[in-house]
């Protein structure tokens, strides 16, 4: 199996394989960035591998945020807004089970987005 490196800027790394179709990322996040700030039409699953993370997830009934930290599993379920900000340098694997589209065309939750400096 061999990654390839996606993007890799102040807040970390993101590399990404594919296996029997799905994609999955890895991603590298140093302590206080975040990742995600989207929104997906499907199921979103996270594993924190290492680390921790505040997770905010913006439910119909309001807005949750848990620390989790690893070893855990973080389903993001399908039109939830979410943000993850590393209260550590933290490491994740990520997949969905749709597929996503264009990045062109991702729908970002703007309040979270903005969290992920």
């Amino acid at each position: 199996m061999e990654f390839e490196l996606v993007n890799r800027d102040e807040r970390g790394e993101i590399l990404a394989t594919e296996i029997d179709g799905i994609t999955y990322w890895l991603s590298y996040t140093r302590k206080g960035f975040g990742r995600g700030g989207d929104i997906h039409e499907g199921m979103q699953y996270n594993a924190v591998l290492k680390g921790a993370f505040e997770v905010h997830l913006m439910l119909p009934d309001g807005e949750r945020a848990d620390v989790c930290r690893a070893p855990v599993m973080v389903p993001i379920p399908p039109e939830v807004p979410h943000v993850f900000i590393a209260l550590e340098d933290s490491y994740m694997m990520e997949w969905h089970d749709h597929k996503l589209p264009p990045y062109s065309e991702k729908r970002y939750y703007e309040p979270y987005r903005r969290m992920c400096r």
